[in-house]
Order: structure tokens, then C-alpha cells, then sequence
């Protein structure tokens, strides 16, 4: 049987053994003369080749377990998230609340693979995921590598595992001097409105702009905490400044809200088949197509830049700025009554652009 490159192979033992058929796998190493040689694994054995092979396809798409688990009990990326963040905390040697903030978004980062079975993860899938935020800073990449080193090693170790994917993963990132992160212009706020509804996922980036919310923050905002009534939406994340937060919402977006807004659905943002998005799926499959369209280059952060230029433009009170857009105060010592801005206040700021 021709079987793909890379894929292994099952081969016939000689000799009388109750288990003849080999399940085996190779790759190529080079030795201390510099020669190219060809490294052969030995998976598994059985007594008929119909079970041998069996097992080299559920190996290739991820299914194989180990012998005392059974498929449906192991544990998906996310379990096995906490299972590792449970043991670090264990260790003497701790980490720092600020790292830990920092591996929290980064495994928030990998959102589409949390309720994939650890062991059906396959390295396209990692990469796919980094590839998504190529476009940030080294910081954020080296974080989101971090936490899948950490956890493929804890899972190999545990035996979940019998092989580490991050070992093939690529980590790229942006320099800061690189990043485009510059504001929609007028002309181009212009074309949104103008495109609403006639190209997919264009009132996404309107609701960026006039709430200058993170695009993870808007894709996480979940329908309960959608008050329509009241102008304004509950969410935000990676500081605790950010976190569940008043989002007023500017008059002019209130009917793109209500048009995304389903009870029926946990989260406010959903794709055409209703299902949440990610992160990864919104940037990779439509973001980008919907820049192409628009003939526009940004980045999907770039709307929360441009609520800041507007608002700024518009003379915003300055702490409305950052308590809507989730900007510590610990540090503005001379705006001591901040936290006493009410809804009606934000709404009245927010609708000044």
C-alpha cells in the first residue's frame, strides 16, 4: 500500500511472533560525520494488518491515546491548560502575577483550539494560531510560545503525549517600528458606512471604531451583557482596568448592535453559521478578505486607535477616554473623582464623534 510522505509506515516482522505487522515512523538525522541517515521509531505492534494500519491513521490524525485512556476522557487544550497552570503554581519557584497576566491572553490567543482533544492538536493547527498574530510585538508572540512550550512539555512528561509539535513552530513577529497600527481616515470611515452590509463584517470594524473596544474584547462580548435599553455593554479584558467594563454605545452603532444581537446566542459577534468567532478564524478568513475588498491596509487593532484619535479630536473628557477605553488611573493623581463618571456622562462623550 503507497502511503503519503511523512506519514509512517507498517511493516511485517520475520520470525514467529504473535505480533508480526510493526507500525513505524522515521525522519532524518545527521550524525557526528555530517551523513544523512534515516531514523526509524517503532509505534506499535500487532497480529493482523488491518489493526496496524488502523492505528497509523488514528496516530496521523491525533486519535491515538495511551492504553490506560480512553479517547473521549483525555483532556482537551484548555484541561490540559489548567492542568499544567495547576502544577507551575505548585512549584517553589513562582511566577510573577504580571507573567501569569501575560500567559493568561496568551492562551486566550489559542481560543479556537480550547475544546480540541490536546492529542488531536496536529502542528498546522499551533501555527495556524501564531500566524494569526504575526503582525503584534515580540512580546505577545514570546508569551503565546512560552505557554505551549510549558504545556507540551508537561503533557509529554505526564504521558498525554508522545510528541512535542512546538519543536517544528515557527514564532514571527512585528517590530513596534513596523506595526502599521494608524487610524481609519475620515474618507475611509466615509466608505465604511457606505459599504455597511453590502460587504461581510464591515459593521464589526464600525463597532470598533466608535467603542474603541480590542477586537478580542468585541468577538468575547457575550449577549447578557448586551443592554440595549440602556446604551451600553459590559466587557474588556488584559487589565484589570479593562476588565468588565462600561462600553457606552454611540448612537450611530446602536443599530448595528441590535442587528448582531440574538438571545438565542451566547456572544454578541457570530458568523454567518452562528458560531462564535475566534480571534484567528475573524483575522485569517475575514478581516483581511474584507480590507482586500475595500482596498484599505489596517490592522484589526487599528479601530481602537481611531476611537482614540476621534474622541481626542472631538475634546472628549479625558477620563471618560480612559475609563471607556480601560486605561489604568493609578497613576493620574489629579483625577481623584474618576470613578464617579456616570453612564449618562460616557454616553454624552462617546456621542460627541
Amino acid at each position: 500500500m503507497k502511503l503519503p510522505n511523512s506519514y509512517g509506515s507498517v511493516i511485517k516482522l520475520g520470525g514467529k511472533r504473535r505480533k508480526p505487522y510493526a507500525v513505524r515512523i522515521s525522519k532524518l538525522v545527521e550524525d557526528d560525520t555530517g551523513k544523512v541517515k534515516r531514523k526509524y521509531t517503532y509505534l506499535a505492534y500487532f497480529s493482523k494488518p488491518e489493526m496496524a494500519y488502523t492505528y497509523l491513521a488514528e496516530y496521523n490524525s491525533g486519535a491515538v491515546v495511551p492504553e490506560h485512556m480512553k479517547y473521549s476522557d483525555s483532556p482537551t487544550f484548555a484541561e490540559m491548560y489548567e492542568k499544567w497552570k495547576k502544577y507551575r503554581k505548585s512549584l517553589k519557584n513562582q511566577i510573577s502575577d504580571s507573567t501569569w497576566r501575560n500567559y493568561e491572553i496568551a492562551f486566550h490567543h489559542f481560543s479556537e483550539l480550547h475544546d480540541r482533544k490536546f492529542i488531536s492538536i496536529r502542528t498546522n493547527d499551533l501555527q495556524q494560531c501564531l500566524n494569526a498574530y504575526n503582525h503584534k510585538s515580540q512580546t505577545t508572540i514570546s508569551s503565546m510560545r512560552a505557554v505551549l512550550k510549558a504545556m507540551y512539555q508537561y503533557a509529554k512528561l505526564n504521558e498525554y503525549i508522545d510528541r512535542d509539535l512546538t519543536e517544528g513552530l515557527v514564532y514571527e513577529w512585528t517590530n513596534s517600528t513596523e506595526q502599521i497600527h494608524d487610524r481609519y481616515s475620515d474618507e475611509e470611515i466615509k466608505t465604511l458606512w457606505s459599504k455597511l452590509y453590502e460587504i461581510n463584517n464591515v459593521d464589526i470594524i464600525l463597532i470598533m471604531i466608535y467603542t474603541g473596544l480590542r477586537p478580542t474584547e468585541l468577538l468575547e462580548i457575550q449577549t447578557e451583557n448586551v443592554h440595549l435599553d440602556e446604551k451600553y455593554m459590559v466587557g474588556g479584558m488584559k487589565t484589570e482596568a479593562g476588565k468588565d467594563r462600561i462600553i457606552p454605545l454611540n448612537d450611530k452603532i446602536i443599530p448595528l448592535v441590535k442587528n448582531r444581537y440574538d438571545p438565542n446566542k451566547k456572544y454578541l459577534i457570530n458568523n454567518k453559521f452562528g458560531n462564535h468567532y475566534t480571534y484567528g478564524t475573524y483575522m485569517n478568513g475575514n478581516f483581511n478578505t474584507c480590507m482586500g475588498k475595500l482596498k484599505m491596509k489596517h490592522l484589526p487593532h487599528d479601530g481602537r486607535h481611531t476611537f482614540a484619535s476621534l474622541m481626542d479630536s472631538a475634546g472628549a473628557n479625558d477620563v471618560c477616554i480612559k475609563l471607556i477605553m480601560g486605561h489604568s488611573m493609578k497613576n493620574d493623581t489629579t483625577k481623584g473623582t474618576y470613578t464617579h463618571k456616570t453612564l449618562e456622562e460616557l454616553l454624552t462623550e462617546v456621542n460627541k464623534i
